[in-house]
């Protein structure tokens, strides 16, 4: 009785828990194809980051140029600053020394027409 059993429940669990082919590739086909799907999504978002990084790549050449061109314009800038601030003494020198000998001459003309 005990065989009859056992045969019995061996064969009833091989009934129900053997899967066919077609049940398989029913249950993993929605499976398979929502996979699919998020690789192509995956895909078409890593041919995006390809896109941006090579963008932010570009603007960073581009940002490094402009950043080199305003250190050479901040350069020339200062330069012109000393320069305009050298020359400003010396026009100022000049003016000094210009009023110096203006008033050495009216002291000399009014000397010669004191005479």
């Amino acid at each position: 009785m005990k065989k009859i059993f056992l045969a019995l429940g061996i064969f009833i669990f091989t009934i129900a828990g053997c899967a066919t082919k077609e049940y398989v590739k029913e249950e993993i086909n929605p499976l398979n194809q929502r996979l699919e799907k998020i690789e192509k999504q995956l895909e078409k978002l890593n041919n995006e980051l390809s896109v941006t990084t090579k963008s932010i790549n570009n603007i960073n050449s581009k940002l490094e140029a402009t950043n080199a061109v305003a250190n050479e314009a901040l350069k020339n800038s200062q330069e012109a600053i000393k320069e305009s601030k050298a020359a400003a003494v010396k026009a100022e020198n000049a003016a000094n020394k210009a009023q110096a000998a203006a008033e050495a001459a009216k002291k000399a003309f009014e000397l010669q027409q004191k005479k």
